[in-house]
């Protein structure tokens, strides 16, 4: 009872200025006291039924000073809503309270992280740089496995590197912009688009610089030349691939899965179309020829054989590169005073035909000199005497043909040199 005596007089000094009684406490002392104060209480204070409670107005600043040994607390406080205010303290600190939504959030920019940063399944969004001076790791969503992918720049080269084969599965030169891959570039989607050019003025195009090579390859690397590549369509029934060329080791094949040659055409019908070719004037041009099973081949004809000089009555043995049923023989000479001798023959076999010819200006005739056909004497008996000694039987010589050897006599007076010209049927 001393102690709240005691309370009550230090709460209401300086304001006992009404009558005062005298009270004798308990143990016997005498205090004197004014009745009138404990019926009235201010300043944050209510006196009610004679008791002084907290509650009421300030009547004036107030000021409540803690220190580290005493704190200030208060114990009980209920649960608030979102909807509740936030107390805080001016440069004073006077208590106020601020709206929860005029709280922007919390700059991060002006912290130094000392423990990580829990996201719990949110999203940053509203992104406008985002500066990233070491490594970007991108971790597993199974947390057993403890391989990543990060992604990072170093001396001017842009990498993604695998921590699993510690490699960069890729890299990009900032000063080529060239960019390299370790690693295989799969489609795993069958039926999903593979490599698209879009948009490109020039037209979808693969472009190679010099001393560069575009190597395609398939095949088994355990098998010699085992690659092949191919080109296919939906040009097939039913909206089905169609193959239309192969390239194996053999060759390219069009229309074929098996080419046999380095080039190798088949179709039903008209398999190879050529335009805008021109004529040739030169006449060392050699012709194509297709044989049998189809192979274009150049041509065996026309072949040139050269007689040399023989002598009046003497013969000379030409060996023909091909022997075929049915050809035809020009033989040609000429003296020296520029007068020429042709004549033209066709063979069947051994068997040999005069087509006709002449020797200078007379026109050559023909005769059979054996029974069997196989050789022609030919004359051009009237032909002008030449300086090189030559009388009128100057070009007039024989022809005969047994297998592959053609034999030429000079029947005429002075020396000649004779060329043979073959061609096929």
């Amino acid at each position: 009872m001393k102690k709240i005596i005691y309370l009550l007089l230090l709460i209401q000094s300086g304001f006992m200025i009404a009558q005062t009684e005298t009270m004798v406490t308990v143990n016997g002392k005498k205090v004197s006291i004014n009745p009138n104060t404990l019926n009235t209480a201010n300043n944050g204070l209510t006196s009610e039924s004679g008791n002084i409670q907290l509650g009421g107005a300030l009547i004036k600043a107030s000021t409540i000073t803690t220190t580290p040994g005493f704190t200030l607390a208060i114990a009980g406080l209920q649960a608030g809503t979102t909807a509740d205010k936030i107390v805080v303290t001016d440069a004073n600190g006077v208590l106020k309270t601020v709206p929860k939504t005029s709280f922007t959030g919390d700059n991060l920019g002006n912290h130094t992280a000392t423990a990580n940063l829990e996201m719990s399944d949110k999203n940053i969004l509203n992104v406008k740089n985002a500066y990233i001076k070491n490594e970007a790791q991108f971790a597993d969503r199974n947390t057993a496995n403890t391989k990543y992918f990060g992604v990072f720049k170093n001396a001017g080269i842009f990498s993604i590197w695998n921590s699993n084969k510690s490699v960069n599965a890729l890299s990009i030169d900032e000063t080529t912009n060239n960019t390299a891959f370790a690693s295989t570039i799969s489609f795993p989607d069958a039926n999903a688009s593979k490599i698209l050019f879009l948009n490109n003025n020039n037209a979808a195009r693969i472009e190679l610089t010099e001393d560069w090579n575009f190597g395609l390859v398939a095949g088994s690397t355990t098998t010699a030349n085992s690659g092949q590549f191919s080109w296919s369509n939906y040009s097939g029934t039913g909206g089905v691939q169609k193959e239309l060329m192969r390239l194996t080791k053999t060759g390219l094949g069009i229309g074929t899965t098996g080419p046999t040659a380095a080039l190798h055409v088949k179709s039903a019908a008209d398999p190879l179309r050529l335009e805008g070719l021109v004529e040739t004037t030169d006449p060392a041009n050699i012709a194509l020829v297709i044989g049998t099973d189809g192979v274009v081949k150049k041509s065996l004809f026309p072949q040139t054989y050269t007689a040399p000089s023989i002598a009046p009555g003497e013969s000379y043995a030409v060996t023909l590169n091909a022997d075929i049923t049915v050809a035809t023989f020009i033989v040609a000479t000429q003296n020296s005073c520029d007068k020429n001798a042709i004549a033209s023959f066709q063979t069947y076999n051994s068997v040999i035909s005069f087509l006709g010819g002449q020797g200078g200006n007379i026109i050559y005739t023909a005769t059979v000199t054996n029974d069997d056909g196989y050789s022609q004497r030919l004359t051009a008996n009237g032909v002008a005497a030449c300086q090189d000694g030559g009388d009128a039987s100057q070009f007039n010589f024989s022809i005969a043909k047994s297998g592959s050897t053609i034999t030429i006599t000079n029947n005429g007076n002075v020396a000649r040199t004779y060329t043979i010209i073959q061609n096929g049927m």
